[in-house]
């Protein structure tokens, strides 16, 4: 694999690569050893959301920056509290990744790319409903919301699931982002599709060798409808 960190440090110094990661010890260091390969470690920021496991010591041996809950909040928090981090340092892109290697780290350069032609605000992963690749419960879920949220917001979402993203990070400015958990990524593509950010897509490799899934069909579903109804009638 062609090492791109020195391209990356001279011409994407403000591009970061954030991980939430919970109990993720298992895949963490290959992840960070790839991810390496086009980010250097000053620019990684590993959100470790409580874990019991030794995930934020793994992430620290790699010498990246790890912020710590003392307790298991939610991906949502973790994702919010990283953003607050890169938004103090002036970051001006994040590109988040999953700590379980359900994330390819050879399409990172993609996302990377994407930032230099600075056309988009936010770029999202779109995962091949494969047969062979995606559970076929996920894929109906991930052809139902993202269905309802193009709807909703009068865009073609070809993902609304998939949290392999790169994100403009002054387009949270003036956001207020609520949610805790999964529904945390609905809750920031639909506020961004409000606040008018340009949207991108990436055709990404569907993997799922990588840790079980931790989302809860039902009650993760329920806490998508709230902040899809909060959004329509309430909006915020």
């Amino acid at each position: 694999m062609v090492d791109r960190s020195v391209e990356i440090n001279d011409q994407n110094g403000d591009i970061w690569l954030l991980i939430p990661a919970y109990n993720v010890e298992q895949y963490l260091p290959e992840l960070l050893t790839k991810a390496l390969d086009y980010v250097p470690s000053e620019r990684i920021l590993v959100v470790d959301d409580g874990s019991s496991d030794n995930t934020a010591e793994v992430a620290r041996k790699k010498g990246v920056n790890v912020l710590s809950h003392p307790l298991n909040l939610g991906k949502g928090a973790a994702l919010r509290d990283g953003f607050d981090y890169l938004r103090k340092v002036n970051a001006e892109w994040v590109v988040i990744i999953d700590g379980d290697m359900q994330h390819d780290p050879s399409m990172l350069p993609e996302f990377i790319d994407n930032a230099r032609q600075n056309t988009n605000d936010i770029v999202i992963g779109v995962r091949k409903r494969n047969r062979g690749g995606m559970p076929w419960d996920r894929r109906f879920s991930n052809w139902a919301t993202s269905l309802l949220l193009s709807i909703v917001t009068g865009r073609k979402i070809r993902d609304s699931q998939c949290g392999y993203r790169l994100i403009r990070l002054k387009m949270l400015d003036g956001i207020k982002l609520r949610s805790n958990g999964y529904e945390f990524e609905t809750e920031l593509l639909l506020k961004l599709s409000r606040s008018g950010a340009r949207f991108g897509w990436i055709e990404i490799p569907t993997r799922y060798e990588g840790s079980p899934s931790s989302i809860n069909r039902f009650s993760d579903t329920v806490k998508f409808i709230k902040v899809v109804i909060r959004f329509m009638f309430l909006r915020k």
